[in-house]
């Protein structure tokens, strides 16, 4: 019987063996089209042959055999087509195997290998004729061969693909990673796999973990000192408090009980003594207020921030009655916060306003609100000096002041408001330019 591929059954068209040869096709007909292929072909030869009917019973054999002798060429051009047509398949598939990028085993039940592509061999370090037969636990690091001997386990008992990542030793070489994903075949009786080179990929995964746990440790180590220096700061604060206090004192009895006995420059000696006393505590109110910014419990609740600002205002109106300022208060903003710190943030923020704005003719100050990103964003501004926005990055650092810009003040109220806000979760940031006041914003998360 004529046997080809299905695809060939699409077609009656034929052609002779040479044609087939030349053209590198021919097309599978039925078994009855076909014997009438070939007495088509046989008439084509002999002309004068005559036909099944007519022929005696020698003649008709001999009809026949030579029917037959052309649907057995007919039968061996295709099977020789379709030989050529698997062998050009095969070697196409070699390549593909061999060339691949990856590495291709095949293992059985036991580990052993049963077939590898060149870039299998290649990644194991020996020669593919001198792998075949070799167990695959071999080349895997010996603490890792448990492992691997669960997934070949874990291969074999389930439909699923399984993957594994184990170190290899290559020719007495440093351990190469690899990935392997493997599936079983239909028979059970082997696995295919592919394993892929995870070497560059692991060691930059260590170096990012070694890079992780010294920023790690560097992050506890200034943790640690930052606390230690805040433990200090606030002891130091304290211990000072007592001797200012005295020496605030006796300088005011001096000035009061002696002044009579004291001429001009001894009096102004005291009283800049007595200022400088107030200064000092004025720095360490701030410096305790800084520290206490990074250790107070929050407790969080609705702040009305307008009438907070309000009050704030009026006490700046109150300690210096003489100045003309206009105050501006949008009402009804509230904000989710811990009051106290809360009034810390206003009080610094509306007092650095009114400080910068202390020679400004008809001082305005405004507190609102408005949105970035659908969530509200608090404001504080002012129609002072401004500042340069090259300065932007140093004004809520301590102690760091903008160039040029003369104010009563330690530095630490605006980083007061940072320490503050960034525990609330939120940012603070300033807008401003020379001559056009500024503008300080800050969230509350």
């Amino acid at each position: 019987m004529f046997i080809g591929t299905e695809r060939r059954r699409q077609s009656l068209n034929w052609v002779s063996r040479d044609q087939a040869t030349e053209k590198g096709r021919i097309y599978q007909v039925e078994p009855a089209e076909l014997r009438g292929l070939a007495e088509k072909e046989l008439k084509a030869k002999a002309p004068e042959a005559p036909s099944a009917q007519t022929c005696d019973e020698n003649r008709h054999i001999l009809h026949e055999r030579e029917l037959h002798h052309i649907e057995l060429e007919m039968q061996t051009a295709e099977m020789g087509l379709e030989r050529d047509e698997a062998h050009t398949a095969l070697a196409q598939y070699r390549d593909l195997y061999d060339l691949a990028p990856v590495g291709h085993l095949t293992f059985d039940r036991d580990g052993v290998i049963r077939a590898v592509n060149l870039t299998g061999a290649n990644l194991l370090g020996l020669d593919r004729s001198r792998l075949l037969g070799r167990r695959f636990g071999q080349f895997v690091t010996e603490a890792a061969r448990p492992g691997f001997s669960e997934f070949i386990g874990k291969v074999f008992t389930g439909t699923a693909q399984n993957g594994f990542e184990v170190p290899l030793v290559k020719a007495g070489r440093a351990p190469l990673f690899v990935q392997i994903e493997a599936v079983a075949a239909v028979s059970w009786q082997v696995c295919r796999a592919v394993i892929i080179d995870i070497s560059e990929r692991r060691e930059r995964e260590a170096l990012e973990e070694t890079r992780h746990a010294e920023l790690a440790a560097r992050a506890t180590y200034l943790e640690h000192a930052n606390f230690e220096l805040e433990a200090f700061n606030y002891t130091v604060s304290h211990d000072l408090c007592s001797p200012l206090t005295s020496i605030n004192g006796f300088s005011q009895v001096l000035m009061r009980c002696c002044k009579d006995q004291l001429d001009g420059e001894s009096m102004e000696l005291l009283k800049k003594m007595h200022q400088g006393t107030l200064s000092m505590k004025g720095l360490i109110d701030s410096l305790l207020n800084f520290s206490r910014a990074a250790h107070l419990e929050i407790h969080r609740d609705t702040v009305d921030l307008s009438t907070m600002a309000q009050v704030v205002f009026a006490d700046l109106k109150l300690a210096e009655p003489e100045r003309r300022a206009t105050f501006r208060v949008a009402a009804g903003i509230t904000a989710k916060g811990d009051a106290g710190l809360c009034r810390n943030v206003l009080e610094n923020l509306i007092g650095n306003a009114w400080k910068y704005t202390a020679k400004q003719v008809g001082t305005v100050i405004e507190f609102g609100m408005t949105e970035l990103g659908g969530k509200p964003v608090f404001f504080v501004c002012d129609n002072g000096p401004g500042f340069d926005m090259v300065h932007a990055g140093q004004i809520f650092i301590p102690f760091q002041r903008v160039p040029g810009m003369e104010a009563d003040g330690h530095g630490i109220g605006l980083a007061t408001v940072k320490r503050i806000v960034k525990r609330h979760g939120g940012r603070v940031w300033a807008e401003s330019s020379p001559g056009d006041g500024a503008t300080f914003f800050f969230t509350l998360e």
